[in-house]
């Protein structure tokens, strides 16, 4: 089997029997990997458009909300806060667009032909990858 510590270069990282876990800038760790690869990739990108703004931070964490839906209690439990993407404006929602299509298209170019790659999305941000890819 080939060594995963190629692909780890300088940033921190965990190797497991056959994979490796990076913690890097998506966008910069897919521009140094050589071309198809990579078989998979599983990511949960900070999308940052406007929930990590510092007023709506403050927000959620005096529990106004803001951009963020503070969800009610289930059952006993308190449930994390959510962004709300549909209080985007169609300029933050081309950045999230413009986002998305340069991290697909640096994605495809590591991708081995047959490979996958998973993130967790919200039904809007499947109908903006739907449409571009």
């Amino acid at each position: 089997m080939q060594s995963l510590e190629p692909f780890t270069f300088d940033y921190p990282f965990h190797a497991f029997s056959t994979s490796v876990v990076i913690q890097a800038d998506s966008f910069e760790w897919l521009r140094r990997i050589p071309p198809a690869s990579v078989h998979a990739i599983v990511t949960d990108p900070p999308y940052g458009v406007k929930e990590f703004d510092l007023e709506q931070l403050e927000k959620r964490a005096n529990g106004n909300g803001g951009i963020w839906r503070i969800p009610p209690s289930f059952d006993g439990h308190h449930r994390a806060p959510l962004p709300r993407f549909t209080a985007l404006t169609p300029k933050e929602r081309e950045r999230l667009s413009a986002f998305f299509q340069e991290w697909g298209r640096l994605a495809a170019h590591a991708l081995v032909p047959g490979g996958i790659s998973l993130s967790p999305v919200t039904p809007y941000y499947r109908s903006l990858c739907s449409r571009r890819w």
